[in-house]
């Protein structure tokens, strides 16, 4: 058996299904680097974010969403765009 298929994905997946786990990966990676609080975390990676929608959620729309505060929703959104900040490279 090859490492792939140890994993769970089939080497005959279409492309857009191994784009999907990519996708899942880094927002994961990403969530896991916000300097927030776990549950937090958990509630994000839990509620399907993508990173596109990390970016594009207001903090209103996370507060409604995750059922948190509008107070920890603006920590949540500050956190996020300095953790995207923080990941992204360098200009040379």
């Amino acid at each position: 058996m090859n490492a792939a298929a140890e994993d769970g994905i089939d080497e005959h997946d279409p492309p857009s299904v191994l784009s999907g786990i990519k996708e899942e990966i880094l927002v994961r990676d990403l969530i896991n680097r916000i300097e927030i609080a776990d549950g937090l975390k958990g509630l994000l990676i839990s509620s399907g974010f993508t990173g596109k929608s990390l970016l594009n959620t207001s903090a209103s729309d996370f507060a409604k969403i995750l059922g948190i505060n509008e107070y920890v929703a603006k920590l949540l959104t500050d956190a996020i765009n300095k953790a995207i900040k923080s990941s992204a490279p360098m200009a040379s």
